[in-house]
């Protein structure tokens, strides 16, 4: 039980740090599905049942929300075709999930049971406080999920950008505001391309007004661009990168220390 709990907390730990790095908020929020297995490894007694379809479940969900967050430079999700059927069904399945764990995560003690299932304590006003943040957060997983299903299989196509931009602004377009992020625009017969990237490839092509992509289509019609083609733009970020590595290193090593400490010491 200890490893686990001190493996999920170095996961954890991990996204956050990817999150901060990358600037995709997304990161941070992954590690939500492995907090019941996290209850259960910190609240866990001799006696007490462990559910092995919670833990599968949260183990699952994690790593497929992940795969739609990883291996991609640029990414255009608003492009792609809007299949409500197909995303209502996604929303549905991932939710029933969610709430399953987490009243499993309740009923086994794991959690504090302020809804009082089992019991005759149930409180439909502590039900509905629980579940308006849950419907929000699982649009993001939905969307998560519905990017891998995209990335199932893409079609390539070589892409040359005239007139290329690099900003950072949120989704609508303004400078300052919430929700900011890195966008790339860059213009090809007449048509112009968007993306967003992440922190790092904004900084490696910041300076860039001219540039040929390969561009990934998925398929639902999102465009994703998972190399940028050329080795050299490493260098331009080397600097950054030995500072964010150094960072992380010493701040993976309190947590570890910390980890280490509550489990084998402090349990």
């Amino acid at each position: 039980m200890e490893w686990l709990g001190f493996l999920t907390v170095i996961t954890a730990y991990w996204c956050f740090f990817l999150a901060a790095v990358t600037k995709r908020w997304g990161w941070a929020l992954l590690p939500l599905w492995l907090a019941p297995v996290f209850a259960m490894t910190i609240n866990y007694q001799s006696g007490m049942e462990i559910n092995g379809l919670m833990v599968l479940i949260c183990v699952a969900m994690f790593l497929l929300c992940r795969k739609g967050l990883t291996d991609v430079k640029m990414w255009n999700v608003k492009v792609r075709k809007k299949h409500n059927f197909l995303f209502g069904l996604l929303y549905v399945l991932i939710f029933l999930l969610m709430f399953y764990s987490l009243v499993q995560a309740q009923v086994q003690g794991y959690f504090l049971n302020l809804q009082g299932w089992g019991s005759s304590r149930l409180s439909a006003l502590r039900l509905a406080l629980t579940l308006i943040p849950l419907l929000a957060l699982n649009v993001v997983y939905t969307r998560m999920v519905y990017t891998v299903i995209d990335r199932l299989h893409c079609k390539k196509e070589q892409v040359t950008l005239l007139a290329c931009r690099a900003y950072i602004a949120n989704e609508a377009g303004v400078e300052k505001g919430l929700n900011q992020g890195y966008f790339f625009e860059g213009i090809q017969n007449g048509v112009t391309y968007y993306f967003r990237m992440t922190r790092r490839t904004f900084y490696m092509i910041r300076k860039e007004t001219k540039m040929r992509l390969e561009v990934r289509t998925g398929l639902l019609g999102g465009r994703y661009v998972v190399d940028l083609g050329q080795p050299d733009w490493l260098k331009r970020t080397r600097r950054r990168d030995r500072q964010d590595a150094k960072l992380g290193m010493v701040l993976f090593v309190l947590v570890a220390a910390a980890a280490i400490w509550y489990y084998w010491i402090f349990r």
